[in-house]
């Protein structure tokens, strides 16, 4: 006698509204961490690129206290260590004259950078390798936010390169805030986007592109007279930051 087998099948039972409505309490609590966490990392940074501005500025003037005159600008044999260090004595053409003599429509020359090895010679900033070459956290002091700083001297006359809008920086010395180490300032090496920007430049001066103490440059995209493309995400602005006059 056949004997069949009666399998009797079973309903799968789906998700209750309670329970999908659970789920997407979970996912949106899951996303709104994520954000929230990249929120804060942008703050961070800006806050951590900030206090690396003033703590270079603060350094600069220690330094003209210890030693009369400008990193970058005294003779380097001043300073204990840096005669064995190559570029920390500049030439003595322009040394003492009480400016940095470095733009930004090349890649900076001697004293701009000397400055940063006498600064590191002096023991007044960290994040610079003397023999780590025209890079960032080698010659040059890597930013928080991406990139890093060059020094230079603006003399009110003639506008840097890739500045934002007509009027012209009132004369003294600046960082460059942008991404290529060994090279020129130029709308193509920005580095910021504008509301990484406009966040340095509301905590240090007035927030606009166009005026005050913190200048915007990079490409069109980054903003105008009106201010900050902040609507914009690509990386489209570097920044002009004046220190000790």
């Amino acid at each position: 006698m056949l004997k069949h087998e009666v399998t009797t099948a079973r309903s799968q039972a789906g998700f209750t509204l309670v329970e999908l409505a659970v789920v997407m309490i979970i996912i949106g609590l899951l996303i709104g961490g994520v954000l929230k966490g990249q929120e804060l990392i942008a703050n961070a940074q800006v806050t951590a690129t900030v206090s690396q501005v003033k703590g270079i500025d603060a350094a600069t003037t220690t330094f003209r206290d210890m030693f009369d005159g400008l990193p970058g600008d005294i003779n380097g044999n001043r300073i204990a260590g840096c005669a064995a260090i190559v570029g920390c004595d500049p030439p003595v053409a322009n040394r003492g004259n009480g400016r940095i003599d470095s733009g930004f429509a090349a890649a900076p020359t001697a004293e701009g950078d000397a400055y940063w090895l006498q600064l590191n010679a002096a023991d007044l900033i960290t994040g610079i390798d003397p023999n780590g070459g025209p890079i960032w956290g080698g010659q040059y002091p890597a930013a928080k936010m991406g990139g890093g700083f060059h020094v230079g001297f603006l003399t009110g006359l003639a506008a840097p390169p890739a500045l934002l809008g007509a009027t012209l920086p009132t004369a003294g010395h600046y960082l460059a805030l942008h991404n290529a180490p060994a090279g020129a300032v130029a709308a193509g090496t920005a580095g910021l986007t504008p509301n990484q920007a406009f966040r340095i430049d509301r905590k240090m001066d007035d927030g606009v592109p166009t005026t005050g103490t913190i200048r915007g440059m990079g490409a069109a995209a980054c903003g105008a007279a009106t201010g900050y493309a902040e609507d914009q995400p690509s990386q489209s602005c570097g920044l002009y930051i004046r220190i000790q006059g």
